[in-house]
């Protein structure tokens, strides 16, 4: 009969504890995924500025939580002039044409490279608008440098996919998620929307002459092979070497942003870029505003710029990373 009791009070114990234990696997969990999360975060950050062919083998232990790629999920695409007596305009047509416009018809050759190699377009007479058609593969990564009879850079169009991989953790109501893509964080809960923790790394600050000067690490990882399941995972994390987008000075700066992994994410993304000149639009003090604004359309639809494509110092650099199973 005592038994019988204890076993029945133990019972009704166990019932009323058991939303507590759940809730607690799940901090458990989210704190485990967090972790994760932040050391491949310190990995991508040590190997993404080492040399081509140098990296770190990394184990995590990975008891409820799964890393999975996440390919393609970024576009961006960046253009500015690189210097000041002629403006150009570039515009691709698809993966293999592009048309090129200058105002005072200064540009005489167009380097285009890509991972598949590099091909040279020279011209006598550049005329109004041109179509350059090439056999290059575009899709990942293209960059496009105009040249003047000179020789000297006058321009330089870059267009990028970007790939990184997200820490999936199983809870009591779904999955939740953490998506680690170009430096950003974002987050999302079961049942919930997702939330950016993070943003891209792109930093503003003023020089001593008054002049702006723009900074962005983008970071390109990329899985090759399958990463296994199981309480433990290692990988190599390889770096492909750090490419230089930009160096110097810049005017007409062109940035487009467009997230492939959810479609609040591009807005949201938009909204946190804008918010100090949406703040100067709205109290009337748009000629004080120095920063970021949108190209064109106040929505930023078709792109940003910095200090209203005035002459500022850009600083771009792309970190690739291969992770191999």
């Amino acid at each position: 009969m005592l038994l019988a009791m204890i076993v029945s009070v133990m019972a009704g114990v166990w019932i009323f504890l058991q939303p507590y234990v759940k809730e607690f696997q799940d901090n458990t969990n989210w704190a485990s995924a967090n972790g994760i999360a932040d050391r491949l975060e310190d990995r991508f950050a040590v190997v993404g500025v080492a040399p081509e062919g140098v990296g770190i083998r990394q184990t995590l232990s990975v008891v409820s939580t799964q890393v999975i790629p996440i390919m393609n999920s970024e576009s961006w695409t960046i253009s500015a002039d690189l210097v000041g007596y002629d403006k150009t305009e570039i515009e691709e047509i698809n993966g293999s044409a592009f048309t090129l416009q200058t105002d005072n018809g200064s540009a005489s050759m167009v380097e285009i490279i890509t991972p598949d190699g590099t091909e040279n377009y020279t011209f006598d007479d550049l005329g109004d608008l041109i179509t350059i058609n090439h056999n290059l593969n575009v899709y990942s990564f293209v960059m496009i440098t105009v040249y003047d009879d000179s020789g000297e850079p006058i321009h330089r169009h870059v267009g990028i996919t970007i790939s990184g991989v997200k820490v999936v953790t199983l809870m009591q109501k779904g999955h939740h998620e953490i998506a680690l893509i170009n430096d950003a964080r974002i987050e999302k809960f079961p049942d919930e929307s997702w939330i950016i923790s993070q943003g891209p790394d792109l930093e503003l600050d003023e020089l001593h002459d008054g002049r702006m000067r723009g900074s962005l690490r983008l970071v390109d990882v990329t899985v090759n092979g399958s990463l296994s399941k199981g309480n433990q995972i290692a990988f190599d994390l390889i770096s492909l070497g750090p490419l230089e987008l930009f160096s110097g000075q810049a005017l007409n700066l062109r940035i487009t942003y467009i997230s492939s992994l959810d479609s609040i994410i591009t807005p949201q993304i938009q909204e946190g870029w804008l918010t100090d000149y949406a703040l100067h639009r709205a109290s009337g003090t748009l000629d004080q505003h120095r920063g970021i604004s949108p190209w064109q359309r106040a929505s930023g639809a078709d792109g940003f710029t910095i200090d209203a494509g005035e002459l500022i110092d850009l600083e771009i650099d792309l970190h690739r990373i291969e992770v191999r199973t």
